[in-house]
């Protein structure tokens, strides 16, 4: 897969638009949060029940089971699609293969499953298996329909997360819904205390401009047990409508590897990929600080300062961001009469794809670890950085979630046939992204 896709992939704009991500045959259309649940006044009722046998799951181990029913509560038949949703304790994102799923038929129609990931969340999906993924169940007036939902942990479980939570809703506004009656948490053995993926970025103050390099420092520490399972990329982007599109591709960003300069792979206008953290990156690994320079290409036609929001996001396997950390800085003309020493160290150009690279530069900034506010802070130059830091973990991500139940809301009356795949609504509250 080229750099670009690998991007675009990472970036989806969550707008008005459909996006679609197709991923283990199923297609994904994020949609946008708000679709309440009618919880009191919708026709038909979930309930999803206590596990069975009780007690923690293990990596690659045991399975348990509970059973989902759904009632009819009207005099006409309904049509019911569903989903259930998967979250960990912690800061990896799950995978696909993290976490196992099964829906048998009880009292219901024959069923067919299916498993997918997107936005750092796992996902399952069940549905008639006389249709496809895009086929609802209709149930009769009066009717109750029983499924068992089975549920263990992979091999592969990040062991740097801790329990598991399923949430069952329904991809319709006719399903009433209660995290009550809805949701199932999973201990895990062994039982740890998940830490924190703690992320800034960190600016010296200098304006970018041609020739003369600005400087900042991407700074990734991991606290507490366990480790990714998978590599962590690492994208960088302008966030926001400035600079416009042409000065976007006249900006330049080297990263300081292996005690090199290197001049990263822009693989779309403002948006560049940076070596990744590698697979078993956690605390034992410490603080992974990477040096990073910005300039414009020689020749660049600006006329005054401008100041832009730079932004560093975290995805993981076919996760979207999960995590990240964003600063504030400024490029303009070229500075005449003055000049600003090259960093030490030989400039090369990366070839593409070139982010299975390692950072080994250490900071030249210091980076705080601390929570942030949702604010980004600015600077107005002069040598004077600036930083936004981010830690997230505990289960729980800041722009994540929809509605006062935390369960993702689902589009009202909304299931879409796309080459015979499921239409599956994952709305939430995702970041915009770059447009």
């Amino acid at each position: 897969m080229s750099a670009r896709s690998i991007t675009a992939r990472r970036l989806r704009t969550l707008a008005a638009t459909t996006v679609v991500a197709a991923v283990a045959g199923a297609v994904f259309v994020p949609a946008t949060a708000g679709a309440a649940e009618q919880a009191g006044t919708a026709p038909l009722k979930m309930t999803l029940g206590a596990p069975s046998p009780a007690g923690p799951l293990e990596r690659g181990g045991a399975t348990e089971s509970m059973t989902l029913t759904v009632t009819n509560s009207s005099d006409h038949a309904e049509d019911f699609a569903a989903w259930l949703k998967g979250s960990a304790k912690g800061p990896s994102p799950l995978l696909i293969d993290s976490v196992v799923l099964g829906v048998t038929a009880l009292d219901a129609p024959a069923t067919k499953s299916m498993v997918g990931q997107q936005d750092g969340q796992w996902q399952g999906l069940f549905y008639p298996a006389s249709g496809d993924a895009s086929s609802s169940f209709s149930v009769p007036a009066k009717a109750t329909f029983t499924w068992k939902v089975t549920v263990g942990l992979g091999a592969h479980y990040p062991t740097n997360d801790g329990d598991f939570t399923l949430t069952a809703a329904g991809l319709r506004n006719n399903v009433a819904t209660d995290p009550a009656s809805g949701t199932a948490v999973f201990r895990t053995r062994p039982e740890i205390e998940p830490g924190k993926l703690n992320t800034s970025l960190t600016w010296d103050g200098v304006v970018a401009r041609p020739g003369q390099r600005a400087g900042l420092v991407l700074t990734t520490t991991a606290t507490g047990p366990g480790e990714f399972p998978a590599q962590v990329n690492r994208t960088v982007y302008v966030d926001g409508a400035t600079p416009s599109g042409t000065l976007r591709n006249r900006l330049i960003l080297e990263a300081e590897v292996g005690g090199k300069i290197v001049t990263m792979n822009q693989t779309d206008g403002g948006v560049w990929e940076l070596p990744p953290l590698p697979k078993g990156f956690g605390a034992a690994s410490g603080p992974q600080n990477l040096k990073l320079y910005f300039s414009l290409s020689l020749n660049t036609s600006i006329d005054k300062e401008i100041s832009f929001p730079l932004r560093a996001a975290y995805s993981m396997g076919d996760s979207y961001e999960f995590n990240g950390a964003a600063v504030r800085m400024k490029a303009g003309p070229e500075n005449r009469g003055t000049s600003t020493p090259a960093p030490s160290g030989t400039s090369t150009k990366a070839p593409s794809g070139s982010g299975s690279a390692e950072p080994t530069a250490s900071a030249s900034a210091s980076a705080s670890t601390t929570a942030p506010t949702a604010a980004t802070g600015g600077s107005t130059g002069g040598g004077t950085g600036t930083t936004l830091t981010t830690a997230v973990g505990g289960g729980s991500l800041a722009h994540t979630g929809a509605s006062s139940t935390g369960l993702y809301s689902a589009l009202a009356g909304v299931l879409v046939a796309l080459g015979g795949a499921a239409a599956w609504i994952g709305a939430r509250r995702r970041r915009a992204a770059r447009v």
